[in-house]
């Protein structure tokens, strides 16, 4: 490799955190330990209105596991996407790497996320497997439904090119080139409409809402196995009542993404209709129960996912109505 290429700097991981003191050092800690020890990449926190000790902690982590490569600013705005925003404007690479703050990388992570650089150049945005690493034992819903809820990701041994304006990587690992993120944050009211998680309040689909506007931009959007991503999740967000309100915030998230890729949903009246016909359809599930599907893949828990995917299904009709 060319001595250029070596100090050329190609990727900014960026880490949106809040209050995360009791775990962010963990995060710090496995970039230290990448077997890349190139000038290729560098490292941003962005701190997203903690109130806790995350700064203190960011501040020695990066002294003790990367120093000289990371650097933390500060996001008054709560939300994902606001962080998000802040991160696109303080990273200096040409991609950015969006790590949660509770996402542990596989030691060789930014040596195959260069790989994928190198054998994809034109890619706009791709993402890998995210593997649940439980903190202490999970409630068997929790890890029934950890590869649809909590940012888990497996989609197989092969890369390939995702093709639905939806499909794309979870936000988990998601790597964008800045450009196409720049871009994207010049649409004001993006922000405002698709939040994503505001301090604890479990709005979802900002992920979706990126990749959505990847696709309509004309990017390619991948899949690479290669990377690897552990999820430290705790036992509380295995609990039914957790899970409740995260379905219900997925719905509420999935309603407020929609008019960005369905133009019915820009219509008010339309929009109106949209939100009764989730509420028919919450109505129909409350009176047949769990569906023959669900009770094949789910066995003995059909029943409690049944009730989240209601929880889901009645958000979206709150939103759309809230919206209407």
């Amino acid at each position: 490799m060319a001595e250029n290429e070596i100090n050329e700097l190609r990727v900014s991981v960026c880490i949106c955190a809040f209050n995360a003191a009791d775990r962010i050092g963990l995060v710090l800690e496995a970039l230290g330990a990448q077997t890349d020890c190139t000038a290729r990449w560098d490292v941003v926190v962005v701190d997203n209105a903690s109130r806790d000790e995350t700064a203190e902690v960011v501040a020695k982590g990066i002294a003790e596991y990367v120093p000289g490569r990371a650097r933390c600013v500060l996001e008054p705005q709560p939300g994902l996407m606001y962080a998000r925003r802040a991160a696109t404007n303080e990273a200096r690479g040409e991609f950015i790497a969006f790590l949660d703050d509770d996402n542990i990388p596989a030691p060789d992570y930014i040596e195959r996320l260069l790989d994928v650089l190198c054998a994809h150049p034109h890619v706009g945005m791709f993402g890998g497997r995210v593997w649940p690493e439980w903190v202490g034992e999970p409630e068997p819903l929790g890890k029934a439904v950890a590869f649809f809820a909590l940012a888990a990701c497996d989609r197989g041994d092969e890369s390939f090119a995702y093709r639905d304006v939806t499909g794309g990587p979870a936000g988990a690992g998601m790597v964008v080139r800045r450009a196409l993120m720049q871009t994207i944050f010049e649409e004001a009211s993006l922000a405002v409409a698709v939040t994503g998680r505001r301090g604890s309040a479990l709005i979802g689909s900002d992920d979706t809402a990126l990749v959505v506007r990847a696709h309509q931009l004309g990017c390619e959007v991948r899949y690479e196995p290669s990377l690897v991503l552990k999820h430290r999740i705790p036992t509380s967000r295995t609990t039914r009542e957790y899970l409740l309100k995260l379905y219900e915030g997925i719905g509420r998230g999935q309603a407020a993404l929609r008019p960005l890729y369905d133009a019915k949903a820009r219509n008010p009246l339309l929009r109106r209709l949209i939100a009764i016909k989730e509420w028919l359809r919450w109505l129909k599930g409350a009176l047949t129960g769990p569906t023959a599907l669900t009770k094949i893949e789910y066995g003995p828990l059909a029943h409690d996912v049944h009730k989240l995917q209601q929880r889901q299904t009645l958000g979206r009709f709150r939103q759309g109505l809230r919206h209407s």
